[in-house]
């Protein structure tokens, strides 16, 4: 079978660094990139949580080189900064925030053919990592991803910031990341079965595996020094496995290493008004309970949902406020998830409506034990 055997690896930044005083080094670090001009794209809070810890000269820049995000990543925002950037001949974006500043920053850059400076506030995705932007429309409603022919340029993380960050990111970070693992596992099984590997591919599942291993080791102690506001190893393992490896999975896999059933489940979720209040990877960490129970692996399912409930993340409908019995909105859910055009497509498996709703029952019934 000839299914991507061919792939165009984006796997990493130009530069990443992260660690204690990292920010304090921007200067000399622009300085080697040619760097004169800069626009910073940020949300306020990011702003206020970062800036401290940036060299004055950048703190100090004129107002006019800020644009502060509000709402969703669109198209729109990305054209007026594009424009802004290029006919103020500004040498570098440099981004400050979660998925969305970091996506319209990444995005803008791309547009005019600028560099990209990404500095995560929050460890809620690996979109920092990532050459590519997820865009909404004014309503926040998802309409498209862009994937970009050029990797972002300099990655800076400063633990400290994602410490003092609030837990529930994390949380969401965690629950996103380790859905890699488990769908690139599926997609891999499906694209390329009883085949040897392509090498890009080994080290696509490689990481994908350092995720897992990482979050099921250190995700309990993370999420304890966040909830404390403190740096610990175990959080900055965790930092990198959610930024650093969980990007890696896709840039080196491609296709066979982004989504599968449990980003098609968060897809049907977000039908549900109950569940608007809920961070994506939040969704996405349901999702794999339920792409689990669709593939059958019990056991993983219940070691698995062990440790959702040590980490208190969603391990039921009920936890994301909808009612199981709500049959209308099940069906709803359903159907959005099993859309002809939706990942959970790509499986080994035969995807029926009945099928999936078979799985969300299985998940429901589900009865575990605490992780010791």
């Amino acid at each position: 079978m000839n299914y991507m055997s061919t792939q165009t690896v984006k796997g990493a930044p130009g530069h990443f660094r992260i660690g204690e005083g990292i920010l304090k080094e921007l200067e000399p670090l622009l300085s080697e990139l040619k760097v004169q001009k800069i626009h910073i794209v940020c949300g306020k809070k990011a702003w206020n949580a970062v800036s401290t810890y940036l060299p004055e000269k950048i703190t100090n820049s004129p107002i006019s080189s800020f644009t502060f995000i509000e709402g969703h990543c669109t198209l729109e925002k990305v054209e007026s900064i594009s424009n802004q950037l290029s006919v103020n001949s500004v040498d570098a974006v440099i981004g400050i925030g979660g998925g969305t500043a970091l996506d319209t920053a990444k995005a803008s850059a791309i547009n005019a053919g600028i560099k990209s400076i990404l500095i995560p506030s929050i460890a809620s995705t690996c979109a920092a990592w990532t050459p590519l932007s997820v865009f909404y429309d004014q309503n926040g409603v998802f309409t498209h991803y862009t994937e970009f022919p050029l990797a972002n340029t300099l990655v800076l993380i400063e633990p400290a910031v994602i410490a003092l960050a609030p837990v529930k990111y994390l949380r969401a970070g965690i629950g996103d990341t380790l859905a890699k693992y488990y769908e690139a596992e599926a997609l891999i099984s499906a694209f390329f079965k009883n085949q040897e590997l392509p090498v890009w591919l080994k080290v696509s599942r490689f990481s994908a595996s350092i995720c897992r291993d990482v979050l099921l080791q250190d995700a309990t102690a993370a999420i304890q020094s966040t909830s404390e506001g403190s740096v610990s190893d175990e959080l900055v393992r965790v930092i990198e496995a959610i930024i650093m490896t969980g990007g890696m999975v896709g840039g080196f896999g491609g296709k066979a290493g982004r989504v599968a059933g449990a980003h098609s489940i968060h897809n049907g979720l977000t039908e549900a008004n109950q569940a608007k209040n809920f961070l994506h990877g939040e969704l996405v960490a349901y999702g794999t309970l339920v792409q689990l129970a669709l593939e059958n692996k019990e056991q993983e399912l219940l070691r698995l949902s062990s440790y959702y409930h040590e980490w208190g993340l969603p391990v039921n409908l009920k936890d994301l406020n909808i009612d199981p019995e709500n049959k209308t909105l099940l069906e709803a859910i359903i159907k959005k998830a099993t859309l002809p055009q939706e990942s959970i497509h790509f499986m080994d498996i035969t995807i029926s409506k009945d099928a999936l709703l078979s799985a969300i029952s299985k998940v429901e019934n589900l009865t575990f034990s605490r992780v010791n």
